[in-house]
């Protein structure tokens, strides 16, 4: 075969795959269900791809006190799938599936560090001291969904981070899609789009 030819075709491939991106993207945003997240904003700066902003949201520390789970044995990097009920547009937790929930609003993410209940253990091993506290059971977990950075002009990142600590309430409008992935449509400070 003509190298030139290859060359094509290899273009091709790439800008299929590139277009392919692109157009899942835009399918989530046009059909998927919108709802808002409550976030804490911390604002790094990447010297490559400039000024974004790390969004922790409430539902990214996941309390299995308050929240219930289809399961409690976690690992590190263990999917789950958040089942989300809508209370005044912002999703809420409701229950942690380990496989996608039927008839349910849900969110995909990935376990990203486990903590543990532990109690003290009665006996004594002999040249043993302290005794070793036994962990018991999984009390929180801490998930990513994929929506934790948001780039933004350069400067901006500061900006926002500035309105939260202002006592603004920061929030982002997600859109997910029928099998729990998000993509962040816009963010809001006080209600507020944020433009730029």
């Amino acid at each position: 075969m003509n190298p030139k030819k290859i060359l094509y075709i290899t273009f091709a491939i790439w800008l299929l795959i590139f277009a392919g991106l692109i157009a899942s993207k835009e399918y989530t945003l046009r059909t998927g269900e919108e709802l808002l997240l409550k976030t804490v904003p911390v604002d790094p700066r990447d010297m490559f791809r400039g000024d974004y902003v790390v969004l922790n949201y409430e539902i990214s520390r996941l309390d299995l006190d308050e929240v219930p789970a289809e399961s409690a044995d976690f690992e590190y990097d263990d999917r789950i799938y958040l089942a989300m009920e809508l209370e005044d547009g912002y999703g809420v937790p409701k229950k942690i599936y380990r496989t996608p929930p039927e008839g349910e609003l849900y969110i995909k993410g990935t376990v990203k560090s486990i903590t543990y209940d532990y109690e003290p253990t009665a006996e004594e091993v002999p040249h043993e001291e302290p005794p070793v506290p036994r962990r018991t059971s999984v009390s929180e977990i801490r998930v990513e969904y994929g929506i934790e950075s948001y780039f933004v002009p350069e400067g901006r990142g500061r900006e926002i981070e500035t309105q939260q600590w202002k006592g603004k309430r920061v929030d982002v409008r997600v859109v997910l899609d029928r099998q729990g992935n998000a993509i962040i449509k816009e963010l809001l400070i006080d209600g507020e789009k944020v433009t730029f």
